[in-house]
């Protein structure tokens, strides 16, 4: 009985603390902080969709062009727990013929992806052009980002709380108040959340020897890592 009295004490003296920190004169502030770079490494999604008359057919051209596509990506990989390769999906292919209103059958589908990251975007028209030789049918995804993505949301997360401190000195003073301690921050996100940290691109169909849509680029597009901060400081009255 006495160890539940104790407990409930604590709970409440917690609870009265909270309420009496929230009930203080305050002045509220968010503080906003932004570190911008390029992608230097991305991953990227490479599909493979052969149709021919039989399943074996198909899933034997399936497997030897994922094969010379990962040979390739083994010279620009040294790590092989970067490369992962699906399993060999396979479906009946139709298409619409319009002179009979309906799907015909056109063959077998086999499909496979192939996911792998590449730490040096540099050598990414190089990778293309050695890939453009082989009879994949497209790259699906590119996810570009930056391997020192932890040291810039830490950067911006500094410069968050310096915003904020910014502020909260500018407001006290044009409304000619003086200030204590802070009694609250809190960030809205941590640097181990990759969250948000990515750019994505999808889509590049090979035509014969081009790539379609946009083409792929070698440097992606500028990574904005942005953290905000609220902030709370007692108004000493």
């Amino acid at each position: 009985m006495k160890k539940i009295f104790l407990l409930l004490l604590m709970i409440s003296s917690t609870i009265y603390a909270q309420n009496e920190q929230n009930n203080k004169p305050k002045i509220s502030a968010i503080g906003v902080g932004t570190v911008t770079a390029f992608p230097n490494a991305c991953q990227i999604t490479i599909a493979f969709n052969h149709v021919k008359p039989t399943l074996r057919e198909a899933i034997n051209e399936n497997q030897k062009t994922t094969n010379q596509v990962l040979k390739i990506v083994k010279r620009y990989v040294a790590d092989s727990l970067d490369i992962k390769t699906s399993l060999i999906a396979t479906d009946k292919s139709t298409r619409w013929d319009q002179k009979l209103n309906k799907e015909v059958f056109v063959g077998f589908a086999s499909s496979q992806k192939l996911i792998f990251t590449l730490k040096d975007i540099k050598r990414m028209q190089d990778f293309t052009e050695e890939l453009l030789a082989t009879k994949f049918n497209k790259i699906e995804k590119i996810s570009y980002f930056n391997t020192d993505a932890f040291e810039y949301l830490k950067k911006a997360q500094e410069l968050a709380v310096l915003d904020a401190i910014e502020t909260t000195k500018r407001l006290a003073k044009t409304s000619e108040i003086k200030t204590g301690g802070i009694i609250y921050m809190q960030s809205n996100k941590s640097p181990n959340d990759n969250s948000g940290n990515r750019v994505e691109t999808y889509q590049f169909e090979s035509y014969g020897k081009g790539m379609g849509g946009r083409g792929v680029s070698s440097s992606g597009e500028l990574i904005n890592y942005v953290v905000s901060v609220t902030m709370y400081t007692e108004i000493i009255q």
